[in-house]
């Protein structure tokens, strides 16, 4: 029971994104043709690399930041040069298990480009402390167009349930936000 959720756990997440790439890859098949099928292309290698990942096996921090660069890059077709990312980890090869990173990182492009209109830094770090795998997530996000309490909380939620199921503790994804900053640890 507890495989058949985290399989349909990590299943739930893909479409999101997904539908969110093939509108983008859409809106630049007339304007940019070019861009469109570097963005397809960007898409497929994400996509396959999302197909070969289980939930069984933990991978490195190294293959899970090569899986979050395809995302990145897909983003970055989407959102130009307003989308900046500053990765700053020790320690890649700490393991944990596949697919953490990248619904994270998700929800920090949406909360904090989505209701703006300028460039947009997202903050990527991780330490190890007492033999454990820290990873810090920081984005902006205006209060006034945009508020980190709405939405869904799908993929935030999707990962504590993961995590939980793997090692029956609650405390591994913790939130907060001050009056610019949201923060995934």
């Amino acid at each position: 029971a507890k495989d058949a959720e985290l399989y349909s756990l990590r299943q739930q997440l893909q479409p999101h994104f997904l539908f969110n790439s093939l509108n983008s890859i859409s809106a630049l098949v007339g304007s940019d043709p070019e861009q469109s099928r570097k963005m397809i292309q960007q898409l497929s290698a994400f996509l396959r690399g999302t197909l070969n990942k289980d939930d069984k096996g933990n991978i490195s921090l190294s293959e899970e930041l090569e899986h979050l660069g395809l995302y990145l890059d897909i983003e970055k077709v989407r959102f130009g040069h307003r989308l900046q990312t500053v990765i700053d980890v020790q320690d890649k090869d700490s393991l944990l298990p596949p697919m953490i990173l990248q619904p994270i990182v998700e929800n920090a492009i949406k909360f904090g480009l989505y209701d703006t209109i300028g460039v947009v830094s997202i903050e990527i770090g991780s330490r190890v402390i007492a033999n454990e795998l820290h990873i810090i997530v920081r984005n902006p996000y205006d209060p006034e167009t945009a508020d980190p309490r709405k939405g869904t909380g799908f993929g935030l939620n999707s990962i504590r349930r993961r995590l939980f199921l793997l090692y029956s503790r609650n405390d591994l994804v913790v939130t907060s936000y001050d009056h610019s900053t949201f923060t995934t640890v």
